[in-house]
């Protein structure tokens, strides 16, 4: 699993590039930390169009780094999910908790600028 960060104006597009799967979650979480700033509220877009598969243990990392995010007012929405993942993230209902966009483009023009 490859991870880039690129910043449009205020928000954080995190570009994920192949599967995340044991022990990659962390190295997600720990890049994501590094533009969670106190007293600042995060704008994150989770760009996912080259992820083929995600484990359950990155849905616990995405959920946690949501509330952490959502804490501080921030936003985190996610971006060009595949069908195999947009159905995972249907099957345990965290389609009804995370925004979910077809393209990075949808999901920056959703944001306030």
């Amino acid at each position: 699993m490859k991870v880039k960060v690129v910043t449009k104006g205020e928000v954080h597009i995190v570009r994920i590039e192949g599967a995340i799967k044991s022990g990659d979650e962390y190295n997600l979480a720990d890049r994501m930390e590094k533009y969670i700033k106190p007293g600042v509220a995060p704008k994150f877009i989770i760009d996912m169009k080259k992820v083929p598969f995600v484990n359950s243990a990155a849905l616990g990392v995405f959920l946690n780094i949501f509330k952490h995010v959502e804490n501080l007012n921030g936003r985190i929405v996610f971006a060009g999910l595949n069908a195999d993942v947009e159905n995972l993230m249907e099957i345990t209902k965290l389609s009804s908790v995370f925004e979910i966009f077809r393209t990075v483009d949808e999901a920056l023009e959703s944001y306030d600028f």
